[in-house]
């Protein structure tokens, strides 16, 4: 059994339409703090519009189409949280874009292969339920976060992820070697160890996201 999960919060709000008055196409961004957006020096969720799930949505506006991005980013959670959670985060969603592993790569007695399974377990509910989906890598992490042994983890774990993605079809978005070379520009801590996309990171995420997107909603 895991340990009692870190930096829990409530559910994140949704996004700039409530999931009752559904748009045309809906997406829901699953994920940990990096998907909510969280301010790891005062441990705080951050502005809502300044989570890459708000900004991915304005994009897609911008481009004409008629979607909601909601934000379900949960801080602190591993992905035993996502395989429980999935379905009745994800019901009534067109597309789903997930993205876990941050709270488990930092954890010694979490081993690769666990994770592995659990985010297996996940792709298997969304092929199951027909929802397609889009898996986000990894960021990076300071070795002040957990120690150099499990920061080695990343791009190990990183390449498992992208690998299974490859098998499966399902598109894969690395968020580790963008923002491991500029840490004072792309993580939002000052004073604590930088684990944290900062804002100007969440605006890159939803920038890497885009054409991926719309070619998901193209396919209809």
């Amino acid at each position: 059994m895991k340990q009692q999960k870190q930096e829990m919060g409530p559910p994140a709000a949704g996004g700039t339409a409530e999931r009752g008055r559904k748009m045309s196409y809906q997406i829901v961004a699953f994920g940990d703090s990096n998907t909510r957006y969280y301010l790891g020096d005062t441990g705080t969720p951050g502005p809502l519009e300044d989570a890459w799930p708000a900004k991915l949505e304005g994009l897609l506006r911008a481009q004409g189409a008629d979607v909601q991005v909601e934000n379900q980013g949960y801080p602190g959670v591993q992905a035993d949280f996502a395989m429980e959670k999935f379905a009745s985060v994800t019901a009534g969603a067109d597309l789903c874009i997930l993205g876990f592993g941050t709270n488990d790569a930092k954890k010694l007695e979490v081993p690769l292969g666990e994770f592995l399974s659990e985010i297996s377990a996940v792709l298997d509910q969304a092929a199951e339920a027909g929802l397609p989906l889009i898996l986000l890598g990894i960021p990076w992490f300071s070795q002040e976060v957990a120690g150099p042994e499990l920061q080695a983890r990343l791009p190990v774990w990183n390449e498992s992820l992208s690998s299974l993605c490859d098998q499966l079809g399902i598109p894969f978005v690395d968020l580790y070697t963008p923002f491991r070379d500029d840490p004072e520009r792309w993580f939002n801590e000052e004073t604590t160890p930088k684990r944290h996309l900062s804002a100007q990171a969440h605006t890159r995420v939803a920038e890497l996201l885009l054409p991926l997107v719309l070619k998901q909603m193209d396919k209809g």
